[in-house]
């Protein structure tokens, strides 16, 4: 029997579709556009920052620290049908010391997401979602006179797909109740696979779970050459209690049109996945990240073809 918030996602579903049928019996239902329209954006960003100290009596290390992002979009529609693409990728690297120091991975992001979807009316679509998250590079955790090796590129690599109703209340809003989704962990790195790290059976490289998913995005211009975006998602296997959760938070804030100030937040929490905490046990725990950055970005405006 299915737990009381798992109902939830069949509840809201059931509904959403009564309050459509409703408005399809009320007024024609009309498609978005009339015409096939690609629409495409993107944006380039670049942050650098250097400290560097000679016989400075207060002390200290000199830095040096960049920072490469790109954000792109590819949008498809034509009558009651859409397909949406976004891609996010970073990465960024720093050296603490003297020029004999090691250069150090700061920021590494991978993210991929697609969704198609059938416009039943302006508020509610039936959808489809994908995405992929994983990184570029090797990760590891510091110690004091050596490191350990935790991540790589494909380990983990995080493929989740669902299938639901997508509601739409207000400009820049949206809600996707998933009753059907599936997640893949991949792990392909033989240390990291052998180990079982991520959740992965040891000496298995994928673990696949089904449960339910909802996502929740929210984005909205604050104030002018401000916007704010957060997108939380949320999964259920089927065969557990325990929920994962991922939450991304951006703050865009626009000085001209090449020079952009942005902080950014990622919550994870996966009951599965061990990590060594800062106070030095390993375990389940939240792990978090901020980043502030202020850089140079070129955008590319969207684009419609016919």
């Amino acid at each position: 029997m299915f737990k009381k918030y798992k109902l939830f996602l069949f509840v809201f579903i059931l509904l959403g579709l009564k309050e459509s049928i409703a408005q399809v019996d009320s007024a024609a239902v009309k498609p978005i556009v009339k015409d096939t329209v690609w629409r495409q954006g993107a944006s380039f960003g670049l942050n650098f920052t250097n400290v560097g100290l000679n016989n400075w009596s207060a002390g200290g290390q000199s830095m040096i620290a960049f920072t490469g992002i790109f954000s792109g979009n590819l949008d498809y529609a034509k009558k009651k049908f859409e397909w949406h693409n976004s891609l996010d990728i970073a990465y960024g690297f720093q050296r603490l010391g003297n020029k004999s120091a090691p250069y150090r991975k700061s920021d590494d992001r991978i993210y991929f997401q697609t969704k198609a979807s059938f416009v039943h009316n302006s508020k509610l679509h039936v959808t489809a979602l994908a995405d992929f998250r994983s990184q570029f590079s090797q990760g590891y955790i510091y110690y004091t006179d050596s490191s350990k090796l935790i991540s790589n590129f494909l380990a983990p690599a995080y493929i989740t797909g669902s299938l639901g109703l997508e509601y739409l209340p207000f400009k820049g809003m949206s809600i996707l109740a998933s009753p059907v989704a599936l997640r893949y962990t991949i792990v392909d790195d033989k240390y990291l696979s052998s180990i079982g790290a991520f959740g992965i059976t040891p000496g298995q490289t994928l673990r696949k779970e089904y449960g339910t998913s909802l996502m929740i995005k929210y984005k909205v211009d604050v104030v002018k050459n401000v916007t704010y975006s957060t997108q939380l998602y949320l999964f259920d296997n089927y065969k557990n209690i325990n929920v994962d959760v991922y939450w991304d938070n951006y703050i865009y804030m626009k000085v001209n049109s090449f020079l952009t100030t942005t902080f950014s937040t990622n919550l994870i929490y996966d009951n599965s996945i061990q990590v060594h905490r800062d106070n030095g046990t390993v375990g389940p725990a939240i792990q978090f990240k901020r980043v502030l950055s202020v850089g140079i970005v070129y955008k590319l405006s969207g684009v419609g073809l016919r």
